[in-house]
This record gives structure tokens, sequence and C-alpha cells, in this order.
């Protein structure tokens, strides 16, 4: 359910290619179609759909049945406060996907999630443009897709505004997204806390100097990682930070990262990744160059990806739960649904613990 070139019309093909429930504009599903298969009159139906039948529940049960079954386009939110409705929620994770193991990851704790719901899940794959998410947005609200989330961290207050005023009212839309002044409800991981943990590492296994690959300053998880690392240094005077490199989250700013630090004056007994990625290019240059992880340097990373307990010495990371992430975020989908809750900017914060391997 993935489109590969970032356009929303190859997502759209692709979902409707391999999705037995979705129902493509060009077949129209008509009030006659849903006649047909029940037997009841099209103003019976009618009302029905308007959320203004009066009639028994059997024939309600009836014409919704039908109505999904032939995937005719219904206000689902309507009908579950009228009739306490409940049909299979189709919703759109709408990512600018990038190769690598964090957005297989996403996405599979993401579905795990959703099939404990008995929702079903699809990808689409957008650049992060906010007239394109736009479309996107408008182009699946007309084909029986319920609800989207965003994960889409580079865009901006402003960018989510525009997206939230230009989004249909019944199209449940949430972000998974960290950002600095949240307009769409959003659910994310605790980064600052993840810094925390890893300084109170390092603290525990004895090093005082201390350095860290930093995301994009401008990307509100990576500063706050930055924030509780440097928070928990800050109050232990025995501790330095001395070393500071900004990466990009990719493995080639970590390989960049190490040459950094190999031309560096002062260097650091232990570096705090702010992702897995950065931390694996660094380690792969400074075993090339001779050196010895972590007698010579301790480096943890952030995410826990699966690539951390393969290699040799395994990465110490950050472990963040993407099917615990899937879990809250379908909750606030099931939540808007029943409540028809407006925006509040509200900002829910997934847990993350410490693992500890071989590199640190």
């Amino acid at each position: 359910m993935l489109g590969n070139d970032g356009n929303f019309s190859k997502a759209h093909e692709n979902y409707s290619n391999h999705c037995p429930n979705f129902q493509d504009k060009r077949m129209k599903t008509t009030l006659n179609d849903i006649a047909d298969k029940t037997g009841l009159s099209v103003s019976t139906i009618s009302r029905v759909l308007r959320g203004e039948s009066k009639t028994n529940s059997k024939n309600v049960d009836t014409v919704l049945q039908a109505a999904e079954e032939l995937n005719y386009q219904f206000n689902s939110r309507l009908l579950n406060s009228v009739y306490n409705f409940k049909k299979t929620l189709h919703i759109a994770l709408i990512s600018d996907i990038h190769v690598g193991e964090f957005y297989s990851s996403l996405f599979h704790g993401l579905e795990q999630a959703a099939k404990e719901k008995d929702a079903i899940l699809g990808l689409y794959n957008i650049e992060e443009d906010t007239d394109e998410v736009i479309s996107l947005i408008k182009h699946l609200s007309k084909n029986n897709i319920d609800a989207g989330i965003l994960f889409l961290p580079s865009l901006k207050e402003d960018d989510y505004v525009k997206i939230l005023e230009e989004t249909p009212k019944d199209f449940v839309l949430v972000s998974g997204a960290s950002v600095f002044h949240p307009v769409l409800d959003t659910v994310n991981f605790d980064s600052y806390r993840g810094g925390y943990l890893t300084a109170k590492l390092f603290h525990e296994q004895g090093y005082d100097q201390l350095g860290m690959i930093t995301g994009p300053t401008d990307r509100h998880e990576a500063l706050l990682r930055k924030s509780g690392f440097e928070d928990y240094i800050d109050h232990r005077s025995e501790m330095q930070m001395v070393w500071e490199f900004e990466g990009d989250y990719t493995y080639e700013s970590g390989k960049i990262a190490y040459h950094a630090f190999r031309a560096s004056r002062k260097k650091p007994r232990a570096i705090f990744s702010s992702n897995d990625y950065m931390a694996l290019g660094f380690i792969e240059e400074a075993l090339r160059d001779g050196i010895r992880i972590p007698e010579d340097i301790a480096i943890s990373g952030f995410d826990n990806l699966p690539i951390c307990d393969i290699l040799e010495p395994g990465l110490s990371s950050i472990n963040t739960d993407f099917k615990e992430l899937g879990r809250t975020l379908l909750k606030l989908i099931d939540d808007k649904f029943k409540k028809n809750e407006s925006h509040r900017g509200v900002s829910s914060i997934i847990p993350v613990e410490m693992v500890t391997r071989n590199s640190s």
C-alpha cells in the first residue's frame, strides 16, 4: 500500500489494487444499488444514511452493512453518533518515507496496533509539501478513508494550521511527529527522557567527558533529546559536555561526525547519538580507524532499531515502542470519532527506556 514516488495518485492506485474494501470513484455506488441488495426502498435507505431513520434497528443494520460492503461513501462519524454503528476504519499513514529500518519499524508497529483494532492501515508516501498533503487528504476523504496519521517531522506550525483548515470536517486527522507548537493533537515519544536516560547511563558507567551528535536543530525532538542529555550533565559537577556535532539523522552524517571527532582537540569519552543511524555511521568509521568500542570511545543511540542487536558491538539505544505509539494514535482517532472533539494541540507522550549493549 505504498506509493514509491511521493505521488498521491500512485499511492491511491496501490491502495485500490490491494484493499478489497476500496471503492474507486469511477465505480460509485448509488442508493439504488443498496436498494437492490437489501430489498428496502430508496427513501428508507436515504433516511438511514442521513441519520434520520425512525425504522427498526434491523433495517438500520441491514442498510449500514450493505453500504459498507458496497463501499458507499457515508458520514461514518454521524452514523456512529446516531446509531452507535461500528465499521472497519480505513486509516492512512501519511509520511515522507526514506529507505531504512526506521520507517519499516514505524509502519510495522502501527500496522500491528491497527490489526488489534480490526482497522486497515494504508501507507502513503508523499513529500513534505503542504499543498500536496492537503490534496492527498482531500483525495483520501472522498475514497472511503476515514482518518489520517501524519508523520511529517519537517512541517511547521503554519503548515499544520493550513492543513487543518483544508481538511474535510468528517475526516479525522492526528499527528505522530513532535513539533514546537502542536496544532493537531499529537502522540510522540518522550525524547527529553531519552536524552536524560542516556546521560544517566554514562554517569553510572563512570564517563565524565561527554559529547553528542545532535539531530537537526530545527527539529523539535532533536532539541528535546539534547536538552534531556545536557540537563542531566549540568546537575552533575563531575560531568562535562566537551564536544558536539550537528547531524541530519543519516548514516552518512554519522560517518562525517566521526571525522569531526577525530579532528577535535578535546575528545569525549562517551557520545550520545540522537538516532541509531548516525551512531552506526560513527561506529563504522571508528572501527575502520582502529578505534575500540567501548574501550576507547563509548556510544549510545536512540530508537533501538533491530540492527542494534545484530551488529558487533551491539548498540546501546533508547527503546521506542512503535506498537504502543500506534495504539495511542488509534485510541486518539477513536475518541475523536466518538466525541467529535476539535483539536486542542494536545501532545501525548509515550514512555521510553534504555537498552544497554556492548557499545557503552
